[in-house]
């Protein structure tokens, strides 16, 4: 008899400790798996960085953008890609795109589209067409298989002073803020990152330190190699 209640009392001790080792091991189970899934969640891709040396690259715009000096050169020297900059200053929109039409061809890999600014001095000229002018530049862009690249420019509201034309930069601005919102088929960098002293008139032509601020934006926001 006692035996058998020994017996009974060992098979009742080692199913507890069989229950026990079990749940053991799948809690454990349990804790890696949710292990798992929350480093899946938390792990993100870093940012491919591009590299654009020897890339053919075009700049269209007008003085802001005619700087042998300019921002352009930063952002050429920097990641050692071919320029060629055919923008010329007090030049609307409707002028760089009669010049994209010649210039923009399929062995160019970027084309880097900066106006605007003289459109909007122009009390006839619109935003709408200036807006306009601009999208059909990103449109023969890609249609020769061209990366399109628009460059806002200095933020107006900050950097001009026109009393001669009080309108001139919230015209600037909501142009800017159009550019944004509207334009496809192309990445619009918004470049809106320099100060008041950064620029050495009231139309904001750039000293050295605005040029380079706008084309090391331009680089960050590329994610473009330098060297």
């Amino acid at each position: 008899m006692k035996n058998l209640v020994k017996a009974i009392i060992l098979v009742i001790v080692i199913g507890i400790l069989g229950f026990i080792t079990s749940w053991k091991v799948w809690g454990n189970n349990k804790q890696i798996e949710d292990t798992v899934k929350i480093d899946t969640v938390i792990v993100k891709p870093q940012d491919t960085i591009v590299d654009v040396k020897g890339k053919y690259v075009l700049f269209i715009g007008d003085s802001h953008t005619s700087n042998p000096n300019g921002w352009q050169y930063t952002l050429s020297n920097k990641t050692k890609m071919r320029m060629n900059n055919i923008s010329v200053g007090g030049k609307t929109t409707g002028w760089m795109l009669e010049r994209a039409k010649e210039s923009i061809h399929e062995n160019l890999d970027y084309c880097f589209i900066y106006g605007g600014a003289n459109d909007m001095f122009n009390s006839k000229i619109t935003i709408e067409s200036a807006v306009k002018n601009i999208q059909k530049i990103v449109n023969i862009c890609n249609s020769k298989g061209v990366k399109p690249v628009v460059i806002t420019g200095f933020d107006p509201l900050i950097c001009i002073n026109t009393p001669e034309n009080p309108n001139y930069r919230f015209k600037y601005s909501k142009f800017q803020n159009e550019l944004i919102k509207k334009i496809v088929g192309g990445k619009v960098i918004n470049t809106r990152v320099i100060s008041k002293s950064d620029c050495w008139d009231g139309l904001c032509h750039m000293r050295p330190s605005g040029h380079k601020k706008i084309g090391n934006c331009v680089i960050k926001e590329m994610k473009f190699k330098t060297y």
